[in-house]
Parts: C-alpha cells; sequence; structure tokens
C-alpha cells in the first residue's frame, strides 16, 4: 500500500519536475506569481515600516516629547513648568515658537522662529549634531538656518538677514471700523532687527528644514516684545518617549492650570494615516499571491486531467484517496514553498538596494521619482520587520496550499476502473 510521506512527496515532486509541455510552462508561471507577490509584498510592508519609523524618528528629533501651553496666554514663568518636567526625571526648555518675515536685500519669506536656551537642553534636543556648516553658537543677534532656507535666501555664514516682527509690522497699519485701512498715525519708526547667520543645520526632514529657524531666547522675546524670560509654551523632553503618557499625567497633576500635549497626541492623525495605509496595502497586495494560488488550482486540475490513467494506475495497486489527495495538495505545498523563499530573497534583495534602484531609474526615465517636497525625506526609507516576513510566507504557502485543495479532491474521487479506460 502506498502510504508513505516520502513516496508522496517523491510523486509531487516528479510532477512539478520541469519539462517540456504546458504544464510544466505553467507550473513555472504560478511559481514566478507566487515569487512576485512575496516580492512586492515585502517591499512595500518594508518601505511603509520604514516611513512610519523614520517620520517618528524625525519628529522626536526636530520636535519635544512634550509640548506644554497656558490657555491664559504666555507662559511668564516657565521655571514652574520646567520643574514639574525635572521631577518626573525630565528635561524641559522655555520656547518662542512665532511666525516671522524673514528679509535678504529685496527678498521677503516667510518662516517660523524658535526661540530657547541651549544651556536648558544640552542633552535632549540635538541640534548641535545636526549642523553641517559653520559653528554651533546661538549668540546675541545670531540665528542658525537650514541649508535649505540658505539656498532659498542665497546666504552663508557669517552673512546678516532681517527679520520682522508680525505685531511690529501690523502696527504699521490702522484698521477702521468699515475693513479699509491706513498707514498708522504713529510717529514710532519700525525696523526689523538684524541677525548674522552662524550656523546651518539639515534635520533631513524636508518641511522642518525649510521652515524653522533657531535664535536665541532673550531675543526672541525682544524681537515679539514678550516679557524677559518668558514664552508662549514649554518643551519637555523624558527619558522614554515610547512611555511618554506616564510622564504628561505626572506633569498635569503638578500644573493642572496648564496644558500638556504628548508627541503621540500632536502627531495622532499622522501616525494613525501611516498605520492605516500599511494594513491596506497588506490587504490589497495579498491578492497578488490569491492570483498565483488560482494559476496553480488551475495548473493542477490540468495535471490531473493528464494523469487520469497513472492516478488510476497508483489507486489500482493499493494507494488509497487520502495519499492521492495528499500527493495534489504537497504540488501546491511545494510551488508555495519555492516561491516563498525566492519571493523572500528578491524582496530583500529590492530593499537593500531601493535606493540605487531609484537612481537608475531616475536617470533612465530623467525624472525625479522621489521628490523630497512631497515625502519630506531625502532618501526612500525602509525596515523589514521579521514578523512581516514570517507572516507574508506563512500566508503564501497556505494559500498555495489551498490552491491544490480542489484538484486534489478531484484526483482523489477518481475510480480506478474509469481512469484506467481513459
Amino acid at each position: 500500500m502506498i502510504n508513505n510521506i516520502r513516496t508522496e512527496l517523491f510523486l509531487a515532486r516528479r510532477y512539478l519536475k520541469p519539462k517540456r509541455n504546458t504544464v510544466s510552462v505553467i507550473t513555472c508561471i504560478s511559481i514566478i506569481g507566487v515569487t512576485l507577490g512575496v516580492a512586492v509584498l515585502i517591499v512595500v510592508l518594508a518601505v511603509m515600516t520604514g516611513f512610519t519609523d523614520l517620520m517618528r524618528d524625525k519628529l522626536l528629533e526636530t520636535r519635544a516629547h512634550l509640548q506644554i501651553y497656558n490657555d491664559f496666554g504666555g507662559i511668564r514663568e516657565p521655571e514652574i513648568v520646567l520643574k514639574a518636567i525635572k521631577s518626573v526625571g525630565g528635561e524641559g526648555a522655555a520656547i518662542v515658537n512665532q511666525p516671522a518675515l524673514i528679509q535678504k536685500n529685496k527678498v521677503f519669506v516667510p518662516k517660523a522662529v524658535i526661540g530657547f536656551n541651549p544651556d536648558q537642553v544640552k542633552d535632549s534636543f540635538k541640534l548641535k549634531d545636526f549642523i553641517v556648516a559653520g559653528k554651533y553658537s546661538l549668540a546675541k543677534n545670531e540665528v542658525i538656518l537650514s541649508s535649505s532656507i540658505a539656498d532659498e535666501l542665497r546666504v552663508g555664514i557669517g552673512d546678516k538677514i532681517l527679520i520682522h516682527s508680525p505685531s511690529k509690522l501690523a502696527r504699521m497699519i490702522d484698521v477702521k471700523k468699515d475693513g479699509s485701512f491706513e498707514m498708522a498715525k504713529s510717529k514710532d519708526i519700525y525696523l526689523p532687527e538684524e541677525f548674522k547667520v552662524s550656523a546651518l543645520y539639515s534635520f533631513g526632514k524636508y518641511d522642518f528644514d525649510q521652515n524653522i529657524l533657531f535664535m536665541n531666547l532673550e531675543d526672541s522675546d525682544e524681537l515679539f516684545e514678550l516679557p524677559w524670560g518668558a514664552a508662549n509654551c514649554v518643551y519637555g523632553w523624558v527619558k522614554d518617549p515610547m512611555q511618554i503618557e506616564v510622564s504628561a499625567e505626572a506633569i498635569r497633576r503638578k500644573i493642572p492650570s496648564m496644558r500638556v500635549y504628548t508627541w503621540k497626541q500632536i502627531n495622532q492623525r499622522l501616525l494613525g494615516v501611516l498605520a492605516v495605509e500599511k494594513n491596506m496595502m497588506f490587504f490589497l497586495l495579498v491578492f497578488i499571491v490569491l492570483v498565483a494560488a488560482f494559476s496553480i488550482t488551475n495548473t493542477l486540475i490540468t495535471v490531473v486531467v493528464q494523469k487520469t490513467r497513472e492516478i488510476g494506475l497508483l489507486k489500482a495497486i493499493g494507494a488509497s484517496s487520502g495519499t492521492v489527495m495528499r500527493l495534489f495538495v504537497m504540488q501546491g505545498l511545494l510551488v508555495g514553498i519555492i516561491g516563498s523563499v525566492c519571493g523572500t530573497i528578491m524582496g530583500v534583495g529590492v530593499v537593500y538596494y531601493r535606493n540605487d534602484i531609484l537612481r537608475l531609474v531616475s536617470k533612465i526615465s530623467g525624472q525625479e521619482l522621489f521628490p523630497k517636497e512631497f515625502y519630506y525625506f531625502n532618501e526612500l526609507p525602509a525596515h523589514i520587520v521579521t514578523g512581516d516576513i514570517i507572516f507574508i510566507v506563512v500566508v503564501s504557502i497556505l494559500l498555495c496550499t489551498l490552491g491544490g485543495v480542489i484538484p486534489a479532491w478531484r484526483a482523489a474521487k477518481l475510480d480506478p476502473a474509469k481512469a484506467l479506460r481513459e
């Protein structure tokens, strides 16, 4: 009686062995389909995971773990808030974050100014690590620009720029009750503040680099007409930003009059969209593997038709219906394993050389495939998660194995006498 697993596996491999006939060609196409499906799934999930991880890292690099605001205006005594942050083992800094108009010669560009005291965040806000030119310095009347803003204004280290305060500009115009306006009659002459560019930075996050410049807290208070040492918010950093809710709740209890926002709350919509996109991409692309599974079903049905007499012979010499069924299910399993292994190798290879491939395609097509203006990053991010690969491979093998069930069931139901007469 033929019921040895080795015999079944040998026959399954023999039917899959390439020969010069239509069945073998279809089998190869099925394997290629599974390979491409697995490779595409790995690449897409790796890129989506890379986007999420890099976006999170850049958010933590460019923004604080906590942002604390006063419901009734600015924070005149930020020291109270700073003590509350220190009580949970964190580090904080009084921040002035305001829009401003930057001028160089006759060029005007709207940007955002962040004023802070560098001595308060020596270990947390790593601006110094991202300096690409010049000397990290926020002395009196000095600013640090991004290399993107410097290119936009055509300035370099040591050059001077003018910064206009919106509140001071607004005083130059009197708005009437009917909505019309005229020049203010005040005799005070408004002049912008002049600052020297001490250094250039680049965080590698396009939207941040394109809009933010830094100065010290005293200069920002003077520029935006705030009391000395005051701030419009306080930024905080903790040891474990992934467990930020615990620290945030402890700080809220110490300063109940303040609003405490975590980085997860501020970026909740963005991070949620990225997570949903990853899940939707997997759901949609798994249909590629499903199509390959149907192709396997088609292939095995063809095999059953062509091998009808051989199946009848196997059953005549003692092979059970279960043996015949397992024989064809194993063919689907083998196609799934071979396709998944090849797809994993291909997918990992594409992820590893993704940026080289992008540059090559961009060079051939003459078009930039990954413009940082839209995607915010200089290169295509990717992060391969072992759990994702295991899940993809298991799903692919399972679908391919299930693809062999229908033809296996049909083969198992063949009557030996009728099969041998065909």
